[in-house]
């Protein structure tokens, strides 16, 4: 837990001081006075959208924090530091960003940055306490602790359901419905990027809670389509729809291959190399390749940014993920999967309307860094469950 807190620490840094373009200051007090007294001088949507952000991207140091400092640490120190820890991360980014002309200092970012922290460290205590055993008493102990498949089934819930903001105009939820009803047409690329994504969640919970009830689950979860509707800023199409059904369908009849976890493999990696070949036209007039990883989602608008980058976590992650669950090594499988993607940004430098750059190969290599760190978690997980279960057959009479 504390390789998969340090990489969490890693990426906020990163993002928050993106692009890293520093400059001298002179500054009538120190930082930290400069600091104190930064406020918002108004209150309008936008601060509501800055608060959402801020406290959501510091939830996950609270989760992760409280899990690894609980390995050596009683509960209310290991809160206590947890908090101390986003404090001290959250207001060295603000008194450093007044060095920087694109970013400003504000106390209150760093109150929301806390207020994150807290959140996450009480949902991880939650996860610690009270969920776990009221799950346990479910049978679905698997959902609650961290692994490959667990993260990157979170993973695709939360591409399904961002921004996670609810709307629930009635004129909106007309305009939807207007848009789905005109929109009849159904595109082949896209019915074959969902028919692989729903096809990869039924794996991944059949992984995480065996065959007979990821059968009888996952049908349900094809009400995640129509609960899109209700999320801002997002629609359904016709060829999500059918991708959708398509990959229920098939997945009933593939029930007893006993190939099928190659075969969604195969998939996954087929739809890598046809979604990055798209529009399929070589142009002599060559695009720049940017060498800054991530730069492209942070130029983005923030919205549009964190939706794409759910969206690749999820395929780059399963497609390492698959790869490993039909025999491979994780080395090998991390190391073909961005080599892939590798290859497909170098290809982009010719394709028109694309933007090539690094960010898909090192984004596929951290991931499978994490869901290395949390395969290994939940083997030595399993391996204290087996030592303990032994070890009270040998007390029995």
């Amino acid at each position: 837990m504390y390789r998969v807190l340090l990489i969490v620490i890693v990426l906020i840094v990163y993002g928050s001081l993106y692009p890293w373009d520093f400059h001298s200051t002179q500054l009538a007090a120190s930082l930290l006075w400069v600091l104190i007294h930064s406020w918002p001088d108004h209150i309008d949507r936008f601060l509501f959208r800055d608060i959402a952000v801020n406290v959501v991207i510091y939830v996950p140091v609270g989760v992760f924090g409280l899990l690894a400092l609980r390995q050596k640490f009683h509960t209310p120190f290991a809160m206590t530091v947890t908090v101390l820890l986003a404090l001290a991360l959250s207001s060295t980014i603000e008194m450093t960003q007044l060095f920087d002309d694109a970013r400003e200092c504000n106390a209150f970012d760093v109150v929301c940055n806390v207020s994150g922290t807290v959140l996450g460290v009480a949902l991880g205590y939650v996860h610690q306490q009270w969920l776990k055993r009221f799950f346990a008493r479910a049978e679905t102990t698997n959902l609650l602790h961290p692994s490959g498949a667990v993260l990157l089934f979170y993973t695709w819930l939360a591409y399904q359901g961002f921004p996670l903001f609810p709307a629930l105009s009635h004129t909106r939820l007309d305009d939807k419905f207007r848009y789905l009803l005109a929109a009849v047409s159904i595109s082949p690329l896209q019915t074959f990027s969902y028919f692989v994504e729903w096809l990869v969640v039924a794996q991944l919970l059949e992984n995480v809670l065996g065959a007979e009830r990821a059968c009888r689950l996952f049908p349900l979860l094809l009400l995640v389509l129509p609960a899109k509707l209700l999320v801002a800023g997002r629609i359904v199409t016709w060829s999500e729809l059918a991708g959708a059904v398509l990959a229920c369908i098939c997945w009933y009849f593939l029930s007893g291959y006993s190939k099928r976890t190659t075969v969604v493999g195969g998939l996954i990696v087929s739809l890598l190399i046809v979604r990055g070949l798209v529009p399929y036209h070589w142009s002599r007039i060559a695009n720049p390749f940017s060498w800054v990883p991530f730069g492209g989602f942070l130029r983005a608008e923030w919205d549009f940014g964190l939706l794409t980058l759910l969206q690749k976590s999820f395929w780059y992650g399963s497609a390492v993920w698959l790869l490993r669950a039909a025999g491979w090594r994780l080395a090998r499988a991390a190391i073909a999967v961005a080599v892939l993607l590798g290859v497909i940004e170098v290809i982009q430098i010719h394709l028109p309307g694309r933007v090539a750059e690094i960010t898909d190969p090192v984004l596929a290599l951290i991931l499978a860094m994490t869901l290395g760190l949390l395969d290994r978690s939940e083997s030595v997980r399993s391996n204290l469950s087996s030592t303990k279960v032994r070890a009270c057959d040998v007390e029995l009479p």
